[in-house]
């Protein structure tokens, strides 16, 4: 009778230890897996095809942290700032020949980039902004190199594009004025709200912050250096800032907090109805920006 105690009390604990190494590792699975998924969503996106150039854009190649980006530049007049036009999430500098031929139209040269991972750009991950600024330092270093920015930079920006132009203008002198569309406040505040509108997730579960510190690991960033706001608060040029009036993304509110931070001159607008980065689409637009730059003396 003893021997078959001491047995059954071995089964149990054996049974146990495998509970518990079964807890352990499906626990851990779900403490990395997870996050590695939520990083994953962070830092690639669908990458859309790049098309040929055509006239009167002229095509060529950036390189920035070891990365080819691709330009199309339409030259204007010297004595207009030179644009800069970066794009959101998923696009590519296709979507804005028609942003650049209404500018080119009053005068100025403006450059079209894709950013890094995107369109025919070189890349394999995004930072939503992070260090897309360097992109797009670039491409200003592009332009003064090839003389064609004496009169200093008007940058615009859409979403994710916003936050890498707004953060390219911080204590940059020649960033005479910036158009900023749907700009977030802050990585880690972006990357909360979004897991909360779409996923439901609560800022209390630590899902989110290890899927930022894996995404910074693999990308190779920093989650805290991407804040909006504080960019906003050091761009001494001129801003127009859009929030969508039909954007969950990056509602007024957010918006606004990037815009309040600005110190001026300073406009802004809320698109009636506009989704997300659509503002463009509304007849307003146009006499919006163009009002802007003839007050900002662009």
């Amino acid at each position: 009778m003893l021997g078959v105690t001491m047995t059954l009390r071995r089964l149990l604990t054996a049974r146990r230890g495998g509970l518990l190494a079964r807890i352990a590792l499906y626990g851990g699975a779900l403490l990395l897996g997870i996050p590695w998924a939520l990083s994953q969503m962070m830092i690639t996106t669908v990458r859309q095809p790049a098309h040929a150039v055509f006239p009167p854009y002229e095509e060529a190649w950036l390189h920035v942290d070891g990365l080819r980006l691709r330009t199309w530049t339409v030259r204007g007049r010297p004595e207009r700032a030179a644009v800069v036009v970066a794009h959101g999430l998923g696009d590519t500098l296709e979507s804005f020949t028609g942003v650049a031929e209404r500018l080119n139209q009053r005068g100025h040269t403006v450059l079209l980039l894709d950013m890094r991972a995107h369109g025919g750009s070189e890349g394999r991950y995004t930072t939503l902004g992070g260090r897309e600024r360097e992109d797009v330092r670039a491409a200003m270093a592009h332009l003064r190199g090839r003389a064609l920015a004496g009169s200093g930079f008007l940058l615009m920006g859409y979403s994710m594009g916003a936050a890498a132009v707004l953060r390219a203008a911080a204590r940059e002198p020649e960033a005479r004025a910036v158009v900023a569309e749907a700009p977030y406040d802050t990585f880690r505040e972006t990357v909360a709200w979004h897991g909360r509108l779409y996923y439901g997730l609560p800022r209390w579960i630590p899902l989110t912050p290890l899927a930022v510190g894996i995404a910074e690991w693999r990308a190779g960033f920093d989650a805290d250096e991407v804040d909006v706001v504080r960019a906003a608060r050091e761009t001494r040029g001129a801003l127009l800032a859009i929030a969508d009036g039909g954007d969950p993304r990056m509602p007024e509110r957010v918006v606004r907090r990037v815009f309040d931070a600005h110190p001026g001159p300073k406009e802004f607008w809320l698109a009636p109805g506009a989704e997300h980065a659509g503002a463009s689409a509304r007849p307003e637009y146009w006499p919006k920006v163009l009002g802007f730059l003839s007050a900002s003396g662009l």
